[in-house]
């Protein structure tokens, strides 16, 4: 039988382990609530905030709904999303709530325009998105979203860090609107344009109503370019194609003589037009400030080019036109962009779009990143087309299922295809800051009697301007003027 003694000892050690081990639990339980109070983004967010450009906020809905469904942690997550109706406010508001230190969780950012928004992300680690995996599962006009940094580890030696840096759902590439009516086809190459009633003596019959030959001074003009930006919706963009396909891939590269025939080019529109004719549609446009869709809706101009989402603008000319509207679903017909030759190696159409990214500034990068990797899925793509349907599909196996349909199911010839065409380069142009490049460009293309190599230096120098104030925050004695 044991004496009192020993049980007395044993007893004390019992109790004294037990206590420290009590003690820890609760030290450790304090610990995780301390950093759980202190790392918001282990938990799901009350709300989670993003900021888009130009889709419609209640387009989300689903993309919302989708996300929910398949991360059911976050279904209490309130996800707002705020639209602004163009880039200029958007960017400027936004920067100006960085610079407060407040940012959305999420925004968009343009990519042709990274100057001022790419240093205020968190790229995407390859954990959550493979870098692999989405270049092979989306468009090559994305590749320039991969990025790979160079971090020393904790040895010292220098390791490579790969990432992306947000996640695409659509995008946009140039096309021809045209009048079946006025012209039967588009040339494959700008030279051609011009051409196509030059070489008839009698007119094109159509449905009972003749279309007068070029002999014959039709009163309409086959395109119509080179006007103040305020006439031709996307007139920097269209721009910025003609420096693509004359092998200028940005404006650091203006001082290069392709980019003087760019612009000569560009100016060559409208051709073989009527002197008459075309004052008179340019007098009726400045006086009852109309657009050039306008004048296309009225059968006065042949062809526009736009993106696909010149459709809702074509929409809502047809609408102002009224009575004066003569262009049919039947007639409104869509054609691939043309080229500066038919050499297919030299066939470059430009890519447009924005991407979501994750603000260095969130509070909850975790479900920032898992509402990015949601993206990334052609689930949540799927409904992002379906909702915006003017957008062309970011990922690959979204393309077949596209290429043939219609844009809309009220013009069944107005096709993805036009836009589509995978023998064709996609580049993006690097504007260096989009809203100084577009609205340098929008004001200044009317001027036919300035030189090009002028117009090309004067933009250079004022987007460079621009940069040194609004990123390098140098130069403040210098005025940016648009000459």
């Amino acid at each position: 039988m044991p004496d009192i003694a020993s049980l007395s000892k044993n007893k004390i050690i019992f109790f004294a382990v037990t206590g420290v081990v009590v003690l820890s639990i609760i030290i450790g339980i304090s610990m995780l609530g301390s950093t759980s109070s202190k790392n918001p983004s282990s938990q799901a967010p009350k709300e989670l905030t993003i900021w888009v450009v130009g889709d419609e906020s209640a387009g989300f809905s689903d993309i919302i709904a989708g996300f929910k469904n398949r991360y059911p942690d976050y279904k209490n997550t309130e996800i707002k999303v705020t639209k602004f109706g163009n880039y200029a406010d958007y960017e400027e508001t936004l920067l100006a709530v960085i610079s407060d230190g407040n940012s959305p969780d999420i925004f968009v950012v343009n990519g042709s325009d990274e100057w001022r928004l790419e240093s205020k992300i968190l790229a995407i680690p390859a954990n959550v998105i493979n870098p692999d995996e989405f270049s092979k599962n989306f468009n090559k006009v994305f590749d320039n979203l991969l990025i790979e940094n160079k971090e020393k580890d904790s040895n010292g030696k220098e390791k490579t860090i790969s990432g992306i840096k947000g996640v695409p759902l659509g995008y946009q590439t140039m096309g021809i609107f045209y009048n079946w009516k006025l012209m039967r086809s588009v040339p494959s190459i700008w030279s051609e344009i011009g051409n196509t009633y030059s070489n008839s003596s009698s007119p094109i019959v159509t449905g009972g109503e003749s279309v007068q030959s070029m002999n014959n001074s039709p009163d309409y003009t086959d395109i119509l370019l080179w006007l103040e930006g305020k006439y031709i919706p996307g007139a920097s963009d269209i721009l910025s194609l003609f420096f693509l396909q004359n092998g200028v891939s940005s404006y650091n590269n203006f001082s290069d003589v392709r980019a003087n025939k760019a612009m000569t080019n560009y100016f060559s529109f409208p051709t073989k037009t009527p002197s008459d004719t075309l004052a008179h549609i340019e007098s009726t446009m400045k006086d009852l400030n109309l657009t050039v869709v306008d004048m296309f809706v009225r059968g006065k101009v042949g062809m526009v080019i736009g993106f696909p989402s010149l459709l809702r603008e074509i929409e809502y000319s047809i609408k102002r036109a009224g009575s004066e509207n003569v262009l049919s679903a039947l007639n409104l017909r869509t054609s691939e962009i043309p080229q500066i030759s038919l050499d297919p190696r030299d066939a470059i159409n430009i890519g447009e779009y924005n991407y979501f990214a994750l603000s260095s500034l969130s509070n909850y990068p975790e479900a920032g990143y898992t509402f990015l990797s949601y993206l990334s899925t052609g689930e949540a793509e799927e409904k992002y087309l379906q909702n915006f349907p003017t957008y062309l599909p970011a990922q690959r196996s979204q393309e077949e299922f596209k290429i043939n349909e219609a844009l809309s199911k009220d013009y069944e010839r107005v096709k993805y295809r036009s836009f589509m065409n995978s023998d064709v380069g996609l580049q993006v142009f690097g504007k260096g800051l989009k809203n100084k490049y577009d609205s340098y460009f929008s004001k200044v293309l009317w001027n036919i009697q300035k030189a090009p190599k002028d117009m090309l230096s004067n933009a250079t120098k004022y987007i460079d301007c621009n940069k040194k104030h609004l990123i390098e925050a140098t130069g403040f004695e210098e005025e940016c003027k648009i000459e």
